[in-house]
């Protein structure tokens, strides 16, 4: 409620025709980020044709007006941390809050599904976004300023650079086009849709899953 509460008087200033989705993961499976998006993006949708998308994690607060959530010409990075913009080896960050095109997303065939656990699937969708031919953007570490929010820490994916090293040979098959997941509920709230999904409704393991895509 935090969240909302601050990014409803942001995006407010900004005189912008947006809803918000609160994409929640039904059960104890391990926590998947990249499916409970690709789930979201399917699932928002239906509630009407919308022209572009911002990925955002719900303990991020925008601290600058000058950070735009209007419709990016090309994939935009919004949260420009110290570290992506000192260190080249993360260069190809793309989480925290990252906004795209709809069907630039869908070109991109979305999000990995393979990254159950903490840390991957946005370095995934960076290397997808330029495997694609399409630029990505980033705010300065000027203007895309956040604060973060306490939150539980994830247990990170063991997998996680393993999985990178396939990125390129897989995501024209594997994302959004292989997606597997059962809509829990729908839910209405005055600030908020939110949407409650089991991405892992045949109870597969999620071992043998992984192995199947890079084996």
């Amino acid at each position: 409620m935090v969240f909302m509460y601050n990014i409803h008087a942001f995006l407010i200033k900004q005189k912008l025709e947006y809803m918000i989705f609160v994409i929640e993961q039904k059960g104890t499976d391990n926590f998947n980020r990249g499916k409970i998006f690709n789930a979201g993006f399917l699932e928002m949708k239906k509630f009407g044709k919308w022209r572009c998308v911002i990925f955002h994690d719900v303990d991020l607060l925008p601290l600058d007006d000058r950070i735009l959530y209007s419709c990016p010409t090309w994939p935009q990075h919004m949260f420009a941390t110290v570290v992506e913009v000192t260190n080249p080896k993360f260069r190809s960050l793309f989480g925290g809050v990252a906004a795209m095109d709809v069907k630039q997303f869908e070109m991109v065939n979305g999000y990995s599904n393979l990254y159950w656990g903490w840390g991957g699937e946005d370095n995934d969708l960076f290397w997808r976004i330029r495997a694609s031919g399409l630029p990505v953007v980033r705010n300065s570490k000027t203007i895309g300023r956040y604060t973060s929010l306490e939150h539980s820490a994830q247990s990170p994916n063991p997998l996680r650079f393993f999985l990178l090293a396939t990125k390129t040979e897989r995501f024209k098959k594997e994302g959004l086009s292989s997606l597997k997941y059962k809509v829990d509920s729908v839910t209405l709230h005055p600030l908020y849709t939110l949407i409650t999904v089991d991405i892992n409704p045949d109870k597969e393991n999620t071992t043998e899953i992984i192995s199947k895509w890079i084996t």
